[in-house]
């Protein structure tokens, strides 16, 4: 008997908003990233469900492309066609679900009133226009290497408050896909399946691993997952570290030593004699974290092999493999 399909919480939603009568509203979270900056890991947005007569070039809209839910602004309704507040690609179809009303983050409310429309249109295009070139990306990215570099630590660590680095549990589902759609290029139903039935589980049962730094307020600021490559169709031995990383508003902070730390822990727990990584040779601030730890460079024959069975999976960059024992 075959086993019976579990919808998602995010499945589930867009059931919800789908149902929802035509003029109601709902707070939702869990979007993706595409109203970047104006919306970020944890915040919500309220949905008014609407249909595509309703809807105007310059709103903000909730659509469904996939199995994903995404906030963005529309560019025309016909042809249907929306892109992200920074203008990186105008997407077209996606199922209309609501007109996006507020948002919220924290205890701060910012309602978007129809009338603001036109303005956030004139914005998106100068934001598109302006990230479009490489000279603004290039600023951007050294601005924000000065500011989330080591003299903010101090003031960094009071606004995030303490992190608690622990193993990810079921429960933690809704955060991890959170972080996820802003963060990490790994699938949501992997992450689904893997937490699921794999790393979630009782310690007797749990094979593989995933740990995250979780604020006060639950929310995800780092994450890395341990498990067999096999998992993945990778014809390569062992358990691997996979996935690490940290917001920038926690970087330098000793996170990611915490969260591999953790999985080597469990690594041993679980038996296994000895934890893999494979890093690409242009991460800087992971490879001083792997060798920090302790791993060492593996061998030409495994490096080769790793490298090879990336290729053949599409993968274009060069990667380091290190190793060491799970024992402390």
């Amino acid at each position: 008997m075959p086993p019976r399909k579990t919808a998602s919480s995010s499945e589930v939603l867009q059931g919800v908003l789908e149902a929802l009568p035509l003029g109601q509203k709902l707070w939702v979270r869990g979007v993706t990233r595409d109203l970047a900056p104006l919306l970020r890991q944890g915040d919500a947005v309220r949905v008014l469900r609407c249909g595509p007569g309703d809807i105007s070039a310059g709103d903000i809209a909730l659509v469904r492309q996939g199995t994903r839910l995404t906030a963005q602004v529309v560019v025309s309704t016909q042809p249907w066609m929306t892109t992200t507040l920074l203008g990186t690609g105008a997407r077209p179809g996606g199922a209309l679900l609501g007109r996006v009303v507020s948002l919220r983050r924290g205890r701060w409310l910012v309602p978007l009133p129809r009338p603001l429309s036109p303005a956030l249109w004139v914005a998106q295009r100068g934001l598109a226009t302006a990230w479009g070139q490489r000279r603004t990306r290039l600023i951007y990215r050294a601005v924000r290497d000065f500011f989330f570099s080591g003299w903010s630590k101090p003031l960094r660590r009071h606004l995030v408050g303490p992190l608690e680095v622990r193993l990810l549990r079921p429960v933690d589902l809704e955060v991890l896909l959170t972080f996820a759609g802003e963060r990490l290029s790994v699938s949501p139903t992997f992450l689904r399946r893997q937490l699921g039935d794999r790393w979630g589980r009782d310690a007797q049962e749990r094979r593989g691993a995933a740990v995250g730094a979780l604020d006060t307020q639950g929310r995800l600021h780092g994450f890395a997952w341990m498990d067999s490559y096999r998992e993945e169709g990778l014809p390569l031995d062992g358990v691997w570290v996979r996935s690490l990383v940290v917001a920038p508003q926690a970087r330098r902070m000793g996170v990611a030593t915490q969260l591999v730390g953790r999985l080597l822990t469990e690594a041993h727990r679980q038996g296994e004699p000895r934890v893999q990584a494979d890093v690409d040779e242009d991460n800087d601030a992971s490879l001083r974290t792997f060798e920090g730890l302790g791993f060492q460079r593996a061998s030409a024959e495994l490096t080769n092999q790793t490298n090879e069975a990336w290729d053949a999976a599409g993968s274009t960059k060069r990667l380091i493999v290190f190793q060491r024992d799970s024992a402390p």
